[in-house]
């Protein structure tokens, strides 16, 4: 079987650097909020282009806190994709907002209650002209929070995913570019006001009770092996790169398949062929032992109809960085002996 994702391969390749580096927090007793969290977060926010990155629990808790950093709350909106995890609709009803959303044709419904957009750039591209949304966002006085958790790396004329609005949250889950050994997120930041509070906020405001706090705190073991993992981020971006490549040879005469466009800076997070047939491809791949994912965001998120029809359609196919050129030509063999 060829799995989508198999993160024991990860760690297999480099076991020694990843023991050494947590058992070097575990020896020394230091696990919570500690000299390996403040290297991640140094190392991330010098690698977005960003002042500030603090490190959470999930890319969920980042944009939760982002929301409540801008006292975005009750009688608000907020703009966001309808195709999309529910993650980011979640945290906006959390705050007590309403969640108003878009189709992929991205028009955007703005009234007098809008104080947000999140957009997101799902797949590891960015979808449109981010300093078209970055200049609308300013016109209309609304902040802009960037649900980056699948592009850590993403760029766009120069800049990366996370440094245009005020805010952008990561995820580091296992299955993403990025993947830690559980879960983690990050908020990335110019914004100094906003990167005291939701600092303090991830820790209860213990030190400084002005508000309700959350427990959102970065591990030194986590953060331990994300060092490590960081190093190779280059490796992984450009493995997958390849990967992305090699599909896009094979698989571009297929008339019944639709595939992802190439736009300049995108980042692979997953590889999505479209299809009328695609219950019919999922069902044949899983026979000839290739695992892939469909139905990517089962979610009761309100499924506008361009995100309705492209959710019906699409099938995620291995793109991981610990695939081997072997593995993707047989994928790509089975496909076209598909029809």
């Amino acid at each position: 079987m060829i799995k989508f994702f198999n993160p024991g391969i990860t760690y297999q390749k480099h076991k020694q650097e990843f023991d050494e580096a947590m058992q070097k927090v575990l020896s020394e007793g230091q696990l919570i909020l500690k000299k390996e969290v403040e290297e991640f977060e140094q190392a991330l926010a010098e690698y977005i282009g960003v002042k500030y990155a603090i490190g959470l629990n999930s890319c969920t808790d980042a944009l939760y806190l982002a929301l409540r950093g801008l006292k975005i709350g009750t009688g608000d909106e907020v703009l966001v994709p309808s195709r999309t995890f529910v993650a980011s609709a979640q945290v906006i009803v959390q705050v007590g907002a309403t969640p108003v959303f878009y189709d992929l044709d991205g028009v955007l419904n703005f009234t007098k209650k809008t104080k947000a957009i999140i957009p997101v750039h799902i797949e590891g591209a960015f979808d449109v002209n981010f300093a078209e949304i970055m200049d609308l966002a300013r016109a209309k006085n609304c902040h802009v929070i960037e649900d980056a958790a699948q592009a850590l790396g993403a760029t766009q004329n120069g800049k990366r995913a996370g440094s245009f609005g005020i805010a952008g949250a990561f995820s580091f889950y296992p299955a993403k570019i990025l993947g830690g050994c559980g879960d983690a997120g990050a908020l990335v930041t110019n914004d100094a006001c906003l990167y005291r509070y939701v600092k303090d906020a991830r820790n209860h405001f213990k030190d400084d009770a002005r508000d309700w706090g959350v427990n959102s705190r970065l591990d030194n073991l986590q953060a331990a092996f994300l060092n490590v993992r960081f190093k190779y981020l280059p490796i992984i971006l450009a493995r997958r790169q390849c990967i992305a490549a090699m599909y896009q040879e094979g698989l571009n005469f297929l008339k019944w398949l639709k595939l992802p466009p190439h736009t300049e800076g995108r980042v692979w997070q997953d590889y999505i062929v479209q299809t009328k047939q695609r219950n019919e491809l999922f069902e044949y791949l899983k026979i000839n032992e290739v695992e892939t994912m469909r139905n990517n965001y089962p979610f009761p998120v309100p499924k506008l109809p361009l995100a309705q029809k492209y959710e019906d359609e699409t099938l995620r196919l291995p793109c991981n960085e610990n695939l081997t050129n072997e593995e993707i030509l047989q994928i790509i063999d089975i496909i076209k002996k598909f029809q």
